[in-house]
This record gives structure tokens, sequence and C-alpha cells, in this order.
């Protein structure tokens, strides 16, 4: 990225905080104390207004019973903002989710809460980087049907072998977790006849009762042994166990890409209903500032 690049990113991020903290300005979230929906997300100072934006956003649709945050070091005034406008929330100190089977950091404390959780709800799990636009109607389905989902992406549109992972992971040559595990997966005897999809772990849901804390660790031990310890506790393996997790729960759904998509320069998203502003792209344009302001002028 070159100066001028780096200039409109921070200028981007600068107007599009200032935008989003409006989101302060809007009324509590509306609880739903029989919908058995968890929203669990993982969050930190930095981050405050897009978390607001992501949670109320989605909540306008369809209303939780719980919003459970996993706490990475949140401020005690910010814990209050959040609870000032989600209403019922449980926060759960990061370093305090027990871990003594999987990576430390990398999101694993907070695939580890889905798996503690979904015992007893049916889990969303939500980035922060996420507005929902549009009446999420597929998901909703989802959670109608207590099926597990999860978004979809360009190189992972449907439910695959592991064989099949195996064979377009081996197309390339990238040295990143995610590619060597999808070429290693098939080859641990306890998986191999199972399934997989490159999704994305940014907004997935867990069907309750879909997922456990054991099958959580004991996939993780299979793989860490696969892989090596300084690999698979490097960062991308927590979206690869979430996307293999879900895919191997009884009847998953993959979001289609045209409603659900991670936005890009040019992106067409007419029919978008939740949008996924990832890193890379997050700040290149005002396209995030635009839609989560209409996003809270909505609420």
């Amino acid at each position: 990225m070159n100066f001028i690049d780096n200039v409109a990113v921070r200028l981007n991020k600068k107007l599009f905080n200032k935008a989003a903290s409006r989101v302060v300005q809007t009324p509590p979230v509306q609880i739903n104390t029989s919908s058995g929906l968890a929203i669990l997300s993982q969050a930190y100072d930095a981050d405050i207004y897009l978390y607001l934006v992501a949670a109320k956003s989605f909540a306008k649709y369809i209303q939780p019973e719980i919003f459970i945050v996993v706490d990475d070091g949140l401020s005690a005034d910010n814990k209050a903002l959040i609870e000032q406008h989600l209403v019922n929330v449980r926060f759960v100190p990061r370093k305090l989710v027990p871990n003594t089977h999987c990576p430390a950091g990398g999101c694993w404390e907070r695939l580890l809460s889905i798996a503690d959780v979904s015992q007893d709800y049916y889990v969303v799990q939500l980035d922060s980087d996420t507005v929902t636009v549009r009446n999420p109607e597929v998901v909703a389905d989802a959670l109608a049907r207590n099926v597990s989902f999860t978004l979809s992406t360009d190189m992972g549109r449907t439910f695959i072998s592991t064989e099949q992972a195996r064979n377009l992971a081996m197309t390339s040559d990238s040295q990143h977790v995610q590619v060597l595990a999808e070429q290693a997966l098939h080859t641990v005897p306890e998986l191999a006849n199972t399934q997989y999809i490159r999704g994305c772990a940014g907004f997935s849901g867990f069907a309750r009762g879909a997922l456990s804390r054991a099958s959580v660790e004991r996939f993780s031990q299979l793989m860490g042994e696969k892989l090596g310890k300084d690999c698979w506790g490097s960062w991308g393996s927590e979206q690869f166990a979430s996307n293999y997790l879900v895919a191997n729960t009884d009847n998953p759904m993959a979001l289609p890409f045209e409603k659900y998509p991670y936005w890009a320069p040019k992106m067409n998203l007419d029919q978008a209903q939740l949008i996924h502003f990832i890193g890379s792209n997050r700040f290149t344009s005002s396209k995030y500032t635009q839609v989560a302001t209409e996003a809270i002028e909505n609420l």
C-alpha cells in the first residue's frame, strides 16, 4: 500500500468512527426471552462502535435471548455501554476461558465459549465488522430448523469431502495454516470420511447441542499432532476449525454469497442481507461508513 492509499485508509477510518459513534444515540435492542438464541462475539475497546453497529443491526431483525461477549480487555465504561444498549449481556473474560487443549489466542477462546454455550442455546458467532442491512431470512430459517450455517466464500460455496478439500488445497503453494490444514485433513484417519467447507468464521451459526467442548478439543489435538504445535497455533487455525466443525453438524447450510458477501471494491450489494467488511478492504473506501450510517438510521 502506497503513501496515498495509507492516508486514504486513515481518513476513511476516522470518518467511520465518527459516523459509527452515533449508534450510542439509538434505543436499546429488544430482547426475546424465549428465542433460545445467543449472539456471541469477541470484543475489545478499539472496536466498540463496530461491535454495537454489528450487534444492533442484526438484533433489529432477529431478537436474541442473550448477548455473550468474550471480553478481550474491555474497559468498565465500555462494558457499561454494551449493557445499556444490548440489555441482557454476559461477559466472559477471554483469559479466564478454560483452555488446556487448544492454541491460546487467535479466537480459540471464542470457539471454546461457543461450544460451552451451545449446550443451552443456538449460538450465532457475529464478528464486529459485519452489518446487517436487510432481514436475513436465510439465517432465520436456519434458526427455526436448528441447523448450523457459515458464510461462504469465493473458494467455498458448498460442502465437500476432505479428499476434495485436499485436492483443491494442493493447487496452492501457500504456507498459511488453513491451506496446510486442508492439505492434511484427509490424511488424519479419524477425520478422513467427513466433510469441509472453506467458509468464513466471521458469521456462523451453531445449532443447539451440535457442538461440544470435547469435540473442539479432540479436533484441535488431532490437527496439532499432524501439523505441529507451532503451525497449528498460528493465526487462522481457529477459522479452519470453525469451518470443519460447522460442516460436520447435521444438515448444515452455506449461506448464499450474494446475500451474505464480504465487501470488496465494485462488489454488487443489491441482494445483500449482511455484509462482512473484512480487514483488507475495510477502510479502502467510504463504503463501510455509508452502510453503517444507513443501518444506524434504521435503528
